[in-house]
């Protein structure tokens, strides 16, 4: 049986692996299903559609699951779907979608810091950091291994690429691409995330080619669509890098920070 404490609320129709533990005063809402593993600390809720994996630990004053901000909501029972190892600090919110057949969606091993807030439609992938009072609008992508800086904000329908750092207190309004540093109001791409590669385990040639990347997309000395054609035909980049940039900035719809 799951550890409930007495104050604690499970509202009928919730669904809790045998090992979860509920502390004092925590709320789980009648359409949650949470797996095994999984910790809520007192005071911490999960509510609306929200499906939690494995190990999830949700500290207290959390909101997981809550009813989006967004004025367009139209009543959607849409899930929000996270995965396993994610933690969530003090008073994090994540909110559930504004539309039928959307979903919002966190992946796994992703740690979201104090105050921290995700917006309806969100969609963050694995091992990302979101700092505290940092805000994610709606519609938001964030891929793995992303870092973003506390007290800054994210535009919705931005994306923000694998391996990117934005620095705190930004306002990012536009896509910051895969590898990149941003920061600023409006953030701007600074330099390449050497630091966080080197931490990440990627050898120095490698490393070497995210730089050439970044010469080419900042290096003043090509327009944008120069730059990625030069990026494609660089054999000196990883193929993978290469790639990964290219996809990134083929659904580029806001424009490159």
């Amino acid at each position: 049986m799951a550890t409930i404490h007495p104050t604690a609320i499970v509202e009928r129709g919730a669904e809790l692996a045998e090992d979860v533990s509920v502390g004092a005063y925590g709320y789980v809402g009648g359409a949650v299903r949470i797996g095994p593993g999984c910790v809520l600390h007192h005071h911490a809720v999960v509510e609306g559609n929200t499906l939690l994996g494995n190990d999830n630990e949700i500290f207290p004053f959390a909101i997981i699951g809550g009813k989006t901000q967004d004025l367009k909501y139209d009543g959607s029972r849409g899930p929000l779907a996270v995965g396993d190892g994610n933690v969530f600090r003090e008073y994090v919110t994540v909110h559930g979608p504004t539309t039928e057949g959307s979903e919002t969606r966190i992946g796994s091993r992703n740690y979201l810091l104090s105050y921290s807030h995700v917006a309806h439609e969100c969609h963050l992938q694995d091992d990302i950091i979101i700092s505290s009072k940092a805000v994610i609008g709606g519609h938001v992508e964030v891929e793995s291994f992303a870092n973003v800086g506390g007290a800054s904000a994210v535009h919705q329908f931005c994306r923000i690429g694998c391996h990117a750092f934005l620095g705190g207190f930004s306002a990012l309004v536009q896509d910051l691409p895969p590898f990149m540093i941003a920061e600023g109001n409006r953030a701007r791409v600074r330099a390449y995330n050497r630091i966080g590669l080197q931490r990440r385990g990627f050898s120095e040639e490698r490393i070497d080619g995210v730089r050439r990347i970044f010469r080419y997309l900042y290096g003043g000395e090509r327009d944008r669509s120069g730059a990625l054609e030069a990026i494609g035909q660089d054999r000196e980049i990883p193929e993978d890098l290469r790639e990964e940039v290219l996809r990134f900035c083929s659904r580029c719809v806001r424009g490159l920070a």
